[in-house]
């Protein structure tokens, strides 16, 4: 396992990691998703013929993106997409009345 190739892994797991905390997920959640899907590219790594930064990728590519692996993640443990948006900070201006 080269550097670059490992770089692509850290790089992957990363995003997954900011995504999963901007989607609020419990810091529990997130350290298991991130573990497993480390193991998961690892034995796909093991399996492959080649190891470089491209065959890194295209595995990367296959388990799918940082926000549908989260969504997966969320769907499976039944968390909340997000939670929802705060109400605006400042009240709806309205336009004056015109006699």
């Amino acid at each position: 396992m080269g550097i670059e190739s490992d770089q692509v892994v850290y790089e992957y797991l990363s995003r997954v990691g900011d995504v999963a905390q901007q989607r609020q997920l419990p810091s529990a959640a997130r350290m298991r998703l991130v573990a497993e899907l480390r193991d998961e590219i690892d034995r796909r790594r093991a399996r492959a013929v080649v190891d470089s930064p491209g065959a890194v990728r295209r595995i990367i590519s296959r388990i799918g993106t940082p926000t549908e692996v989260v969504a997966a993640a969320e769907d499976a443990s039944g968390t909340p997409a997000s939670a929802p948006e705060p109400p605006a900070a400042v009240p709806e201006q309205r336009e004056p009345e015109r006699p």
